[in-house]
């Protein structure tokens, strides 16, 4: 989010309820910050909150990243513990492992699509404005 947007303080506690119930509908997000769901929308379409709500989607990513990063080296170990046969392998562990695996891979070619696209934005923004960084 750009330094010159400053957030009120109930756009600051739209975000965090967003954040908290991610499936709330607008209705349930005015019952929660008390305003109107007519303000929700009007707070919604506002540039600097939609910046701060991807800010914070992408904040999720790091955090599930990080998690599914130490997930996956827990997971290798012990996929290569039932190969050398320190631990029996069973159906749960290997699925679990492979679950593990395949979301951390999953993870990492959206966080790779996020940047190139983030990259693709840019440049079109720049172009469109005679080269100069918007």
């Amino acid at each position: 989010m750009s330094s010159d947007a400053v957030l009120s303080p109930v756009e600051v506690r739209l975000i965090g309820a967003m954040v908290d119930a991610p499936g709330a509908t607008r209705a349930d997000l005015a019952a929660r910050v008390k305003i109107s769901e007519r303000h929700v929308r009007r707070l919604l379409a506002r540039e600097p909150v939609r910046q701060a709500l991807d800010e914070a989607a992408r904040a999720g990513v790091r955090e599930a990243a990080a998690v599914l990063g130490r997930g996956a080296v827990r997971a290798a170990s012990v996929l290569v513990q039932m190969v050398d046969g320190t631990i029996p392998p069973t159906n749960s562990r290997v699925s679990a492992c492979r679950v593990a695996l395949e979301a951390l891979v999953a993870l990492s070619e959206f966080a790779s699509l996020e940047q190139r696209i983030g990259e693709l934005e840019r440049a079109w923004s720049q172009s469109r404005h005679g080269g100069l960084p918007s």
